[in-house]
């Protein structure tokens, strides 16, 4: 607070105004563009009611021409005004709660007229004559992130490498660029969480892709989400939950890339293949006694999928694939589901 402090001049003893020892933080009118001086000021005149210039010099022990310039900044800040212009006038503190909620959303205005701006700043910044490419570039907007998505596969020449996992910026059934880059040649291949996989009608589109051509497998769990172009390009969520709406990071570092594509590959090869041309010769007898049917459902099984969300992406009833998994036990001579898995990876079933 602002305390009343007896001072002598010139043999004279006189009142004058002085920061308390709590005023030694950073001023409450800072942000609004108030400096130290013209905070002391303004609290000055709030608790004198108004005073002329020379007096307030006094009060405040400051040089005249000091607190002119001070009163000024107020006067621009709509935190002070002059009672009396004619022969310079009182000066008095506006309100604060009319004066300082003014400022307040002055100071919002121009902040949001600045924001409104950094679409056409990042503009100039992509577009910059030098051709300098950024290690890492953080993209935001769910809008954003889905063009850098549809760029960044457009951009693969060989390959494209990805962990699907929820939640996803682009619905599933909605990457109609894969299908476009899958008919110029370019392999996908793709790890999907298991989670994913349960999701409604998740069989009937991961289907469209593996018509395509798409290598597909599945995880029970995955450590990320990630699309990788070429061993090039990265795309990967910032955020710890995997939300796309916190932004995501296009990566140009060849050793980060190179350590995501080594991460995908590990994972890849303890994954449970999700289509049929993908695995090995398999055994005669085993080839005749399955059917395609009967592969998908083994695919999905062993990749997680509990009995209710088997039968939700086969269209069956959780009785039908009770009975069907107990058919394929009965046909591999196994007892248990762990038993079917080990015959059917034996047998180049999957």
């Amino acid at each position: 607070m602002l305390q009343w402090r007896e001072r002598v001049r010139g043999g004279v003893q006189v009142s004058v105004v002085e920061q308390g020892p709590d005023q030694k933080a950073e001023p409450v009118l800072g942000p609004l563009g108030c400096s130290p001086g013209q905070e002391r000021v303004y609290l000055t005149l709030l608790a004198l009611g108004g005073e002329r210039i020379e007096r307030l010099a006094g009060v405040l022990d400051l040089p005249l021409l000091a607190v002119a310039e001070d009163l000024a900044g107020l006067e621009a800040l709509g935190l002070v005004a002059r009672e009396d212009a004619a022969d310079g006038g009182r000066y008095a503190a506006m309100a604060p709660d009319v004066a300082v909620a003014a400022a307040v959303m002055q100071r919002q205005l121009a902040l949001l007229n600045v924001q409104s701006r950094i679409d056409a700043l990042m503009q100039t910044y992509r577009g910059r004559a030098s051709g300098f490419e950024m290690p890492a570039e953080l993209v935001r907007g769910l809008g954003e992130i889905r063009e850098c998505f549809v760029r960044l596969q457009r951009t693969a020449r060989r390959e494209v490498l990805s962990f699907a996992r929820l939640p996803f910026a682009l619905a599933l059934e909605s990457n109609d660029t894969e299908l476009e880059m899958l008919g110029r040649g370019v392999r996908y291949r793709a790890v999907y969480e298991r989670a994913v996989l349960a999701q409604p009608g998740a069989s009937e589109h991961l289907r469209c892709y593996l018509d395509a051509g798409e290598q597909a497998r599945a995880a029970t769990v995955l450590p990320s989400k990630f699309v990788i172009a070429d061993r090039r390009l990265a795309l990967i969520p910032v955020g710890a939950d995997q939300e796309p709406a916190a932004g995501c990071l296009l990566i140009r570092t060849r050793g980060i890339v190179d350590a995501l594509a080594a991460l995908f590959e590990q994972v890849w090869d303890r994954s449970v293949p999700l289509q049929r041309h993908e695995r090995a010769e398999p055994d005669s007898d085993a080839q005749a006694t399955f059917s395609g049917e009967d592969l998908e459902l083994l695919a999905l099984m062993l990749a997680g999928l509990p009995d209710k969300a088997l039968a939700s992406q086969l269209g069956l009833s959780v009785r039908t694939v009770h009975r069907r998994i107990r058919r394929l036990m009965s046909l591999a001579a196994c007892t248990t589901r762990m038993q079917l898995g080990w015959y059917a990876a034996r047998a180049g079933l999957l």
